[in-house]
């Protein structure tokens, strides 16, 4: 056997040694993420087992069916990824013109179904989750954050502003689905200086806050806002705001209208094969050993000396106006519910960061509040989660966390 035979033949057993360990190392050390799809099948069977009635209808089409009956439902809109692509957005940046935080205006939007039940919810004259009734006297606290903060799921008197405002502090909901802390900045900026609440509340929310930078840093209008006099003139630009979102509303309607929307979202058999022979044929799970078990690299880069800078630059706003601003630790679901083989890396790796973030915060003199300390220590933890489960919180949770909250309300 000559030498070029012997080189071939070891180069030959060796890749394919190589594509035999990949092969294995997909099939059993692949971490299963946790998708939509996972959680609505999951909470289908929970909601089964406690006999409460589910809404099987997928969000599309109950949306659909419910606007049949109501005319001014109208889909929401948020400042986040979600819609960054839409070809309303793109075209609007490109024009450098001015984007709402949040919409629809002055009209109704649908809910979520953590829990089973499609709600319809009030959206107010700027495109926030409350009833205009809100601003007819003093507000004395503003609600800032994502999901968390706007109550995702629940109607405006189950959320966190509307337990406040039952206990007797003037709430107004300004959380945003999705967003980043940027985003809370820049409603901070535009709206502090026109209701001057004695609080501003933000609601840090452990599962995904530090992630929503990676997207809104690159957003040259939102790091704007971290020059102290950068404003756009927000509340006087009614019309602009109210013409991007009846276009962007007719745009997202289009959508959900279109027969193939199913199609396009739904991966067939033979796509995910080949996105896994692809991901083999990559070395995949070879290279993440390497690079996260060998190199200790992290599964999620995030920049927390922006956060804090966000975060200071909140307060000094805050200040400003002689209100006073309070960071809300919120803890993620999967901290009590996640099974291993639904781990999801980037949540895990936000988790691990919380007292650095914390100590951080209290470093700049800034009122603090830890939910983990009263949520790890409830023996009843899941009674606060819709259905029990990952998601968002019912609203006993959301009631649990305005009580502690309260307690340090000016």
């Amino acid at each position: 056997m000559t030498t070029w035979k012997k080189l071939f033949l070891f180069l030959f057993y060796f890749i394919l040694l190589i594509y035999t360990l990949e092969a294995l190392l997909f099939l059993f050390t692949t971490p299963k993420i946790l998708t939509m799809d996972d959680l609505r099948n999951e909470r289908i069977k929970i909601a089964k087992k406690k006999s409460i009635e589910f809404d099987m209808r997928s969000p599309r089409d109950a949306f659909l069916d419910l606007k049949k009956i109501n005319d001014d439902l109208k889909p929401k809109f948020f400042y986040s990824p979600i819609f960054r692509f839409s070809q309303t957005f793109k075209e609007t940046k490109k024009q450098n013109k001015i984007i709402p935080f949040r919409g629809p205006i002055n009209s109704k939007t649908m809910s979520c179904a953590e829990e089973g039940t499609y709600n319809l919810t009030e959206s107010d004259k700027y495109g926030f989750k409350n009833s205009n009734d809100i601003y007819k006297k003093k507000i004395n606290t503003i609600l800032l954050g994502d999901s968390f903060a706007e109550g995702d799921c629940q109607d405006t008197k189950n959320d966190v502003a509307g337990h406040l405002s039952k206990k007797g502090f003037h709430t107004a909901n300004f959380g945003v689905v999705g967003t980043s802390v940027l985003v809370s900045l820049g409603i901070m900026r535009e709206f502090g200086k026109e209701f001057r609440p004695n609080n501003f509340v933000y609601l840090y929310a452990e599962e995904n806050d530090l992630e929503g930078l990676n997207w809104s840093k690159n957003d040259k209008h939102l790091m704007s806002y971290l020059d102290d006099d950068y404003n756009i003139n927000y509340l006087n630009r009614y019309d602009e705001i109210k013409n991007f979102l009846k276009k962007s509303s007719t745009e997202t309607l289009s959508v959900l209208k279109s027969k193939n929307k199913k199609n396009k979202n739904t991966k067939k058999r033979g796509e995910v094969l080949k996105e896994n022979f692809i991901d083999i044929l990559e070395l995949k799970q070879t290279k993440n050993i390497i690079r996260y078990k060998i190199f200790k690299k992290k599964y999620l880069e995030v920049d927390i000396n922006l956060f804090l800078s966000v975060i200071k630059k909140m307060d000094e706003d805050a200040k400003k106006i002689n209100s006073k601003f309070i960071f809300v630790y919120t803890p993620s679901a999967e901290r009590y519910f996640a099974l291993p083989e639904y781990a999801n890396l980037k949540s895990k790796e936000q988790m691990k960061l919380k007292e650095t973030i914390l100590e951080s915060v209290r470093k700049m003199n800034i009122p603090t509040i830890d939910l983990t300390n009263y949520f790890d220590k409830a023996s009843n933890v899941e009674e606060y989660f819709s259905l029990g489960y990952i998601g968002h919180f019912n609203s006993d949770g959301y009631k649990k966390i305005s009580e502690i909250i309260s307690e340090k309300l000016d």
